[in-house]
């Protein structure tokens, strides 16, 4: 009788542990990008044709990703991977020591100097944690529009429009002055 109380109190346990929610359970299968170098530092992009985890609809691309930090993380992508003397697009998420996001076009050159066309810019006061990943579902549309809105929640916090339809061929995430960690290719 008491071997059979013990392994109810077992399962219980394991029960009770399952439905407790861990706020690191949002980046179970994502892959973490590691390397993360300052806003002038040399980015390495990625091919997003290789992510496992992209939706791919008639009007867009859809890419879901994490940031644990506290401020000024900022996520590019483009045509290229070595996208130097073109353009790419920028969004900068929790910046300004995390009291707003902007989205913006960057023209940067092949000894690193940039100018940013600013497209959008929302006062997002808080929204990184260095404590808890926030996870974040970026789309991209292929007449232009750009989306970003806190996963979980139907309407985006920062839209923008970008005439010169940059495509999300490549992608990388850099920071400005802060050790920040993005999690990419997280599962829908």
């Amino acid at each position: 009788m008491s071997s059979l109380k013990g392994v109810t109190i077992i399962v219980f346990a394991l029960f009770v542990g399952a439905l407790a929610s861990n706020s690191f359970d949002v980046i179970r299968d994502c892959k973490q990008y590691y390397g993360l170098v300052d806003y002038n530092g040399p980015v390495k992009y990625f091919p997003t044709a290789n992510l496992q985890h992209v939706r791919c609809t008639v009007r867009s691309k859809v890419f879901k990703f994490a940031v644990l930090g506290p401020s000024d993380g900022h996520l590019r992508f483009g045509i290229s991977q070595f996208p130097y003397d073109n353009n790419v697009m920028e969004i900068a998420i929790g910046g300004w020591r995390n009291t707003k996001s902007a989205g913006r076009r960057q023209y940067r050159t092949a000894d690193n100097r940039y100018t940013n066309y600013p497209l959008g810019e929302i006062q997002t006061p808080n929204l990184l944690s260095p404590f808890h990943p926030v996870m974040f579902v970026l789309e991209v549309f292929y007449e232009g529009r750009v989306e970003l809105r806190i996963d979980g929640q139907p309407q985006p916090f920062l839209s923008f429009q970008d005439s010169s339809r940059i495509p999300a061929n490549y992608m990388s995430f850099n920071k400005w002055d802060r050790d920040l960690i993005f999690f990419y290719d997280c599962p829908f």
